[in-house]
């Protein structure tokens, strides 16, 4: 379980206020926003990155945060990449990515290759794949689907219900609508606010309320 309560954050200023967020085992939350509406922000006062300003986070297990920019080195390869992340070894990590969910991923197809070469589809799998096999009972993840083709976007979606079929609690930021099809409570942040919004009405009209 995850509860958000009376949270605000601030950097020079506010950039959000009094924000209050329940998720359950098995819920996906999606947090929808323009540039510099909070998104990140938030989900670094929930990963423990950024302290709140006011408020209480309470998190009931382990968090993994997958940041939009992918936290790899070039010059290493995928394995190389994951170790840095586990103790595990390398058996134990092969046999972790042909576990149900992380096999969603195809990590293993391209275990040796460098992350310089590879696209940005793979460099995501991969990072979503290195912060997983920590264990994590509370996935982050910021703008998931940002400039990833067709295959790679489905293959993160799939992997996102996966995750919260097993009892996963999953937090995204996007303003992606395809993120949003996948998501049980939608929250739109705008102005320094987070309020739930109705999941059935589309992206575009949220956005421009």
């Amino acid at each position: 379980m995850v509860n958000i309560e009376k949270v605000s954050c601030k950097y020079k200023k506010t950039v959000l206020t009094d924000v209050n967020i329940t998720a359950e085992r098995g819920q996906c939350i999606g947090l929808l926003g323009l540039n510099g509406s909070g998104k990140s922000t938030l989900l670094s006062a929930i990963s423990g990155i950024k302290k709140p300003a006011a408020g209480k986070i309470y998190i009931e297990g382990k968090t993994g945060f997958v940041t939009q920019e992918n936290a790899l080195i070039d010059e290493l390869s995928a394995y190389d990449n994951i170790l840095m992340w586990t103790s595990m070894k390398k058996e134990e990590i092969l046999k972790a990515l042909q576990g149900p969910e992380l096999s969603i991923l195809k990590v293993s197809d391209f275990i040796n290759v460098k992350v310089r070469n590879m696209s940005g589809g793979m460099k995501k799998r991969l990072a979503l794949a290195s912060v997983i096999i920590t264990g994590p009972d509370v996935l982050l993840m910021d703008e998931p689907l940002a400039a990833l083709d067709i295959p790679a976007k489905n293959d993160i979606l799939k992997f996102i219900d996966a995750f919260k079929a097993k009892g996963g609690i999953v937090f995204i930021a996007s303003h992606e609508a395809e993120v949003f099809d996948h998501c049980d409570k939608i929250y739109h942040l705008k102005d320094g606010k987070c309020v739930l919004v109705d999941k059935t009405r589309s992206v575009s009209e949220i956005i421009n309320d």
